[in-house]
């Protein structure tokens, strides 16, 4: 397989692992350390430093996804740069759903991977994904 088709397989195993709540298996798919970048109004810049330290945190996002009915994760596109034969740049416009279909919300992330011989994993990840997030948590909680 070329890059391009291992990025997209790579896009699909991650998604399938949200999709089932598999917070294991996500904190598996990063090659640490890791840079997570946010803009929730304020740009948040987190440097993952080891899985142990990461997992709860996907957990934690795991849950809430749990908690707010998502139960897919479609990839709406998916535009991939080849860096090199081992790097390679992935921005993925996501849409979650829940268990009729109906759209939650929509998002992006642009994910900086690597593959260290073993497959790729990621490195990076700069997502405007936490205000939406937080605006269907907030509508989730209205309708309880």
């Amino acid at each position: 397989m070329d890059v391009i088709a291992n990025v997209r397989a790579f896009v699909d195993v991650y998604r399938l692992a949200f999709e089932a709540f598999d917070a294991p298996t996500i904190a598996g798919l990063f090659l640490y350390p890791c840079q997570i970048t946010s803009d929730a109004g304020d740009i948040t810049v987190a440097a993952v430093p080891s899985r142990d330290l990461w997992l709860p945190q996907i957990e934690r996002l795991v849950e809430t996804y749990r908690s707010i009915g998502v139960r897919s994760a479609e990839v709406l596109d998916l535009r991939v740069v080849e860096l090199t034969q081992h790097l390679a740049e992935a921005t993925v416009a996501w849409r979650l759903a829940d268990a009729e279909g109906q759209p939650l919300y929509d998002f992006d992330a642009t994910y900086t991977l690597a593959d260290p011989g073993t497959g790729f994993r990621i490195t990076a990840i700069a997502h405007n994904e936490t205000p939406r997030l937080r605006g269907a948590v907030a509508r989730s909680r209205a309708r309880a």
